[in-house]
């Protein structure tokens, strides 16, 4: 009787899982499709990213920028890793003759 009652919640537990991501997903489209934006907002804005990525690109350490913007290191590199994987992606493209 107590594994029935066990086994049930459990399976109540995955079905209530299973629709608030499907309530997630909903939410997200209707945002998107009224063009609002969708996620967390960004800590930084254009301007101090840029700088950010002048400053560790120029060799100071991620954690220093990080601390003096008043953040975390881990989005520095993420940003740093995306704008490696962008311009290596136009440089692929430009050597490919596909953007030129």
């Amino acid at each position: 009787m107590e594994i029935a009652a066990i086994a049930l919640l459990a399976m109540f537990s995955q079905m209530e899982r299973i629709y608030m991501l499907a309530r997630a997903v909903g939410g997200r489209a209707a945002r998107e499709a009224r063009g609002l934006p969708t996620g967390r907002p960004a800590k930084l804005n254009a301007t101090t990213r840029a700088g950010a990525a002048q400053r560790t690109n120029g060799g100071a350490m991620p954690e220093q920028v990080a601390a003096e913007l008043g953040g975390s290191r881990s989005p520095l590199h993420l940003y740093r890793e995306l704008h490696k994987h962008r311009q290596h992606l136009a440089t692929l493209a430009t050597d490919d003759g596909l953007w030129s």
